[in-house]
This record gives C-alpha cells, sequence and structure tokens, in this order.
C-alpha cells in the first residue's frame, strides 16, 4: 500500500511538473503583441530603403560597411554591435522584435549561403530567433499595429501587396496592385495611385478599400500632423505640402533655376531633401518651408533620420556613411565608420 501511495505521488508531481514546463514554454514562446496604432519606422524612412530605425535610444541600421547587415548602437552613434548576418532592407522595430526585408544575396556570392536568401522576417531585439513571415523576394515591407504589410514577389504570378500578422498567421493577398504603403496616417495608408495619375489616394488598413484623395500629380506621399508631404511632378518637382483640414497646398521649396527636388525625408519640424540641377546636393529646412539651409553638394542617395542625427550615402560610394545633426545646428558634414562584426 506505502509503494503503491509512493507512486502515485510521484507520477502526480510528474504530471505537475509537466504542466508547469508547458506554461512556461508557452509564456517564453508567446508573441507579445503592439497598440493597434503602433508603427515600426517613420513613413519617410520606409521611402528611404528603411536602413535605419529608432527605438529606446538605440539605433538598428543596416551597416554600410559590413554588405548591409544588421546592426544596433546607441542614439549617439557608440557601441555598434553586429545582431545577425542578413543583409536587410525596411526595417521595422516595436515592443520586443525587429521586422525586416532580408535580401543575402551577395552574401550567398560569397560564402555559398544555402539558407533562404529573401523574404520578410521577425527576431528578438538581440536579432536571433528569426521567425519567417515570408521566404518570397518582398519590396517596402510596413509594421502598422500588429501586421505587417509588405509587397510581395512571385515570378509566375507578379507582384502584389500582402498583409500578415507579426506572428506570421493569416498572410494573404491584400491587393491585386502594387501600392507604396510606407505612410499610414489615422488607420489609411496615402500614397502617390501610380493606377490613377498620381493621384494622392489612400488604402484602409482594414478593409484594403482604395479612394483618390486629392488630385495632384505626386511622388513620394508622407502623411503625418494634419498634413501630406509629397513631390508634385506637375510643377516642377516642387516639394509640397497638404493641409487636410482645409485642403489647402503649400509650395515648401521649388528650385529657381529649374532643378527638381528628388527625394526627402520628414523626422518632426525638419526636412531634408535632395535637389538636382544647378546647385545639386543636400539641403534642409522647416516643415513650413522657412530656414532654408544648403548642406551638402552632390547627389545623395537614402537619406535616414533619427533623433539625434541624419544618416545619408553618396550615390557614387554606396560604402561610406555620412551623418549630420538632425536638430542641431550643422557645422560640418562627419564621415563616421562602424566597424564590422561582433
Amino acid at each position: 500500500m506505502k509503494k503503491e501511495r509512493k507512486n502515485i505521488i510521484l507520477i502526480a508531481v510528474a504530471a505537475v511538473m509537466i504542466i508547469v514546463l508547458a506554461i512556461g514554454f508557452r509564456l517564453l514562446n508567446r508573441i507579445s503583441y503592439n497598440d493597434e496604432n503602433t508603427l515600426g519606422n517613420t513613413s519617410s524612412n520606409l521611402l528611404n530603403g528603411g536602413l535605419f530605425c529608432e527605438i529606446d535610444d538605440k539605433i538598428y541600421f543596416a551597416n554600410p560597411y559590413d554588405d548591409g547587415r544588421l546592426y544596433v548602437m546607441d542614439s549617439d552613434c557608440s557601441n555598434a554591435r553586429a545582431l545577425n548576418t542578413d543583409s536587410v532592407y525596411y526595417i521595422n522595430v516595436c515592443g520586443n522584435y525587429i521586422y525586416y526585408v532580408r535580401n543575402n544575396l551577395s552574401s550567398a556570392k560569397e560564402n555559398s549561403f544555402t539558407g533562404q536568401m529573401f523574404g520578410v522576417y521577425r527576431t528578438d531585439l538581440d536579432g536571433q530567433n528569426a521567425d519567417t513571415i515570408t521566404t518570397t523576394k518582398s519590396g517596402i515591407a510596413t509594421l502598422y499595429g500588429n501586421d505587417i504589410f509588405y509587397q510581395y514577389y512571385n515570378a509566375n504570378e507578379g507582384m502584389y501587396v500582402y498583409k500578415a500578422g507579426i506572428d506570421g498567421k493569416d498572410d494573404k493577398k491584400f491587393s491585386s496592385k502594387v501600392y507604396n504603403l510606407a505612410s499610414v496616417y489615422n488607420g489609411k495608408f496615402y500614397f502617390a495611385d501610380t493606377y490613377n495619375k498620381n493621384y494622392i489616394s489612400t488604402l484602409d488598413a482594414s478593409t484594403g478599400n482604395v479612394s483618390a484623395y486629392f488630385n495632384v500629380n505626386a511622388y513620394l506621399v508622407d502623411a503625418a500632423d494634419n498634413y501630406i508631404y509629397y513631390i508634385d511632378l506637375d510643377k516642377g518637382y516642387a516639394l509640397m505640402r497638404l493641409n487636410t483640414s482645409n485642403k489647402t497646398l503649400e509650395q515648401l521649396y521649388s528650385p529657381a533655376d529649374g532643378g527638381k527636388v528628388i527625394n526627402y525625408n520628414r523626422y518632426g519640424n525638419k526636412i531634408f531633401f535632395q535637389v538636382e540641377g544647378t546647385n545639386t546636393g543636400l539641403y534642409r529646412m522647416n516643415a513650413d518651408g522657412t530656414q532654408i539651409e544648403y548642406i551638402a553638394a552632390g547627389n545623395v542617395s537614402t537619406i535616414n533620420c533619427t533623433s539625434q542625427y541624419t544618416f545619408f550615402q553618396y550615390y557614387e560610394d554606396n560604402e561610406t556613411l555620412y551623418r549630420i545633426p538632425t536638430v542641431n545646428p550643422i557645422t560640418k558634414v562627419e564621415e563616421i565608420t562602424i566597424k564590422t562584426g561582433k
């Protein structure tokens, strides 16, 4: 009898331990979900490849000195270190996770990489424990709430917009047309509709319904704080903003010599923009078009902003990184070197 009672106790203890371990495992692997209006990066950064993303005094970025691999550093650019070996674009960070588009094609050539070369992935903040959203070639990816909206490419089917939960579930076609869904504001994406004369249009993040919003020939649309910023192709590539309250337009900058604004990044009350023309180079101004500053000559690309610094490169040299203050006075352009490796 005592032996049977002892066996029953042992079985009961073992059962309790199994239950505790199972619950612990589920808690450990449970997805941490976001608020419904959470954004994974600024829309302007995503319009510039999403190569930098700042959260909680950390900058997650694609290191140009290490084949665009995923790195992290403090907001003052100190303590940089590699997180994994993925070459990344369209970085989104929120809560406990990093989301990004992987393109390891160059790594495959150099290192005989045999894993999945492309796709959209979610990792922990240390760059580890990668979970797959999709393994297809992907374009721009935007985190909004608990969903990832991304451009999906298939050689047989073409290119579409897909939507997936951050847990990788419910991955499905969201739009049969390819839209640039970088800018989301109050539940709707704002973009230049290339299927409808480049009019500024909206796409409802819940239903997928598309509606024309404002009839201008627009490019690089960024909606925030009751304004929509864009480049107007019919106004000589002038940088404009539309007041969403009264639908009035303001011309923020148009080169007097017939040049063009070809790219920009808005961060808070500052706009950095690239002009092509007689005075080709990088400029900064206030979001209302005042206090225009000429920063650097040359053809600049991939302007990405964080709270302390704005980073850019030149078209002729995609391996060297430069920085300037985002808000503070700009006294010089600094070349910044990020050491590679962990």
